[in-house]
């Protein structure tokens, strides 16, 4: 599970990612009632096997849900729990909807059992090396990777001095303006 929006009075949306249909949405009905057997199996990063009913609209129905892995280790340390989130935020943004991606599900699955295990970070969880490789492997597999050898906006060879997200990639000098130095 990669996220969880609260809707109405007891219910959340939920943001998946699966192996055979790639990123998708769906609804749990009642998931948070205290009454709700449900509930507690829906966290970020908990790999769970769901029954989904695929209804006429875009959101499945979540039918039945167990855990087969809480990746536990997360939830005991805080640096731990935002490298994850970095990692499952990264997964949202860059995994498309409906596009199966087995590397991707197991690129996700071996980030998240590494971290469970991880020491603190150096610096902030965002800059942690396994959180970073994660997030460069994620743009490999998507086909969203930057151009690093030569400028992305006019082709010229290196040095490139600075980064660009806009041109898609590292950038001459000359069109340097307003990119990030690196």
């Amino acid at each position: 599970m990669l996220r969880g929006i609260r809707y109405s009075e007891a219910d959340l949306v939920l943001a998946l990612t699966t192996r055979e249909r790639g990123r998708v949405s769906a609804i749990a009905k009642g998931a948070r009632r205290t009454t709700s057997r449900l509930g507690g199996r829906l966290q970020p990063g908990v790999l769970l096997q769901m029954t989904i009913h695929e209804g006429r609209g875009d959101l499945g129905a979540v039918r039945a849900a167990s855990v087969v892995d809480a990746h536990a280790g997360l939830w005991v340390a805080g640096h731990r729990l935002q490298s994850a989130g970095c990692v499952l935020e990264t997964v949202m943004r860059v995994m498309p909807e409906h596009e199966p991606s087995e590397e991707g599900w197991h690129l996700l699955l071996r980030t998240l059992g590494l971290l469970t295990r991880a020491p603190a970070p150096p610096g902030p969880a965002r800059l942690d090396p396994l959180v970073l490789g994660c997030q460069a492997k994620l743009l490999v597999v998507s086909g969203l990777l930057p151009v690093l050898t030569a400028c992305a906006r006019c082709g010229a060879p290196p040095p490139l001095p600075a980064f660009s997200p806009s041109a898609g990639g590292a950038v001459c000098r000359a069109c340097a303006a307003g990119a990030e130095p690196v």
